[in-house]
């Protein structure tokens, strides 16, 4: 199954915009076209693995804990 927008993936959305925030810092570009194409360039490269990890950074940031949330 291809995703092709993110209206009814809020999660993944999520996902991707903290990735690349904190990837591109103030270069990044958070719209809903430009996330897609880093999730496709993501999928392409085999690296959907990244979008986990950058869950779990998240919840030890906000929790202390990786495996909460």
């Amino acid at each position: 199954m291809e995703i092709n927008n993110l209206l009814h993936n809020p999660t993944l959305r999520d996902l991707l915009k903290n990735y690349v925030l904190r990837m591109y810092e103030e270069a990044s570009i958070i719209d809903d076209e430009h996330l897609l194409m880093e999730y496709r360039l993501l999928l392409r490269e085999n690296r959907l693995n990244d979008l986990f990890t950058e869950e779990k950074l998240i919840n030890y940031w906000k929790d202390g804990n990786e495996f909460n949330g």
